[in-house]
């Protein structure tokens, strides 16, 4: 029998939702005002017909799969088809789908890490083994690196995915274009699918960063996963998409209709009217943006008392602070509960991240204020 533990930061977030008491600086949700009321209207007239009141198709509605195809072409500069576009129950939803569809028992997923809980946890939903591959830098001045031959070291032949978002969450890095590709090569060479999570592609600081969307017809075995969480606030209404291969969007949408029949049919009319308006991401960029400014002015007294250090992030919405503990978990804890703010212990994002702790900075300024001071007013 299959008994996967409540994710730590589900944990964590479970103690604050409820009680005004906390703020939560823990969960990577963007909680800023909600989701743009203008998004709720429109779908409030739909929701008055009858389209969004039956099941549709598994690969998503044909709509929205055209809506994403044009908006990708025209920011990319690519030649996306709408039938390599499979809508998917967020992007969490996008990787299940495409793990449970690729992995047979025993395979192998190479997992660089610190990452993205859910990569280790879907890798055994499919009864396949997550391998990490640490990205501690050798090189004194960061902390993090992606290390292409430690992760070429790493390959069995019983790997068939590797998995890894950019920009990364927890870290905060890009991955710029030519380690990209030397990846894919290397894994299009040996038949392991690449699986990029660009969830974040929204949320970026420096020039360093490149879709992979215009390698997605170069190669058979490359996936971008995506999703309306981040950059429209949606994380509530489960949606995201998948790009594809065609020849494997046909598989992966089979799959997804076993286990889901369909996707959220009224969040993808939300998503729809959402791509029409590029404003409202234009918006929480600008948020972000300033929060992060703000987060790195208020950390700076710490930072100056080495209680913390961190490496500039290049995009998300994260700073990965490096603490004075190899185990970051009874600081985290003592924040939580005499400060009443939540962050995440670095562990739980694997054992390279054990001294560190994710802060995220998505929230609305006079919170993520608020909470600033008190950490600051309770390690000072």
């Amino acid at each position: 029998m299959l008994n996967l533990p409540l994710s730590a930061i589900k944990r964590i977030e479970n103690i604050v939702i409820n009680d005004e008491k906390y703020i939560s600086l823990s969960q990577g949700a963007l909680k800023i005002n909600g989701i743009p009321q203008q998004i709720k209207n429109h779908l409030k007239k739909i929701l008055d017909t009858t389209q969004t009141d039956f099941y549709q198709s598994a690969w998503g509605i044909m709509p929205l799969r055209e809506k994403i195809a044009q908006v990708i072409n025209q920011k990319n500069n690519t030649n996306i088809l709408a039938k390599q576009i499979l809508v998917t129950h967020g992007c969490t939803g996008g990787l299940a789908s495409s793990f449970t569809t690729i992995l047979e028992p025993g395979d192998e997923v190479l997992i660089p890490e610190p990452a993205y809980l859910a990569y280790s946890s879907i890798t055994k939903i499919a009864r396949a083994k997550p391998v990490f591959v640490s990205c501690v830098s050798d090189n004194k001045n960061k902390f993090w690196d992606l290390d292409i031959e430690k992760i070429k070291a790493a390959k069995t032949s019983k790997t068939k995915i590797l998995v890894f978002s950019n920009p990364w969450n927890p870290l905060g890095l890009v991955v710029n274009k030519d380690i990209i590709l030397d990846l894919l090569d290397w894994c299009s060479k040996n038949q392991i699918y690449m699986i990029m999570d660009e969830a974040y592609k929204d949320y970026v600081f420096s020039d360093n960063f490149e879709s992979c969307t215009n390698l997605i017809n170069q190669s058979e075995w490359l996936i971008e996963a995506n999703t309306f969480s981040k950059n429209f606030g949606m994380s509530g209404w489960r949606i995201g998409y998948l790009i594809v291969p065609e020849k494997l969007c046909i598989a992966i949408g089979q799959t997804q209709d076993a286990m889901l029949n369909c996707p959220n049919i009224p969040a993808q009319y939300a998503a729809i009217y959402a791509l029409d308006h590029p404003e409202i991401i234009q918006n929480f960029n600008t948020i972000i943006k300033n929060n992060l400014e703000m987060t790195k002015q208020e950390l700076e007294p710490l930072v100056k008392e080495n209680i913390f250090e961190y490496q500039n992030p290049d995009g998300g919405f994260y700073i990965f602070l490096k603490t004075q503990f190899k185990d970051s978990t009874k600081l985290c804890s003592n924040i939580l509960n005499h400060a009443k703010v939540s962050l995440i212990p670095g562990g739980y994002f694997g054992q390279s991240g054990e001294s560190f702790a994710r802060l995220c900075f998505a929230r609305e300024p006079q919170i993520l204020k608020e909470g600033l001071d008190r950490i600051k007013n309770f390690l000072k």
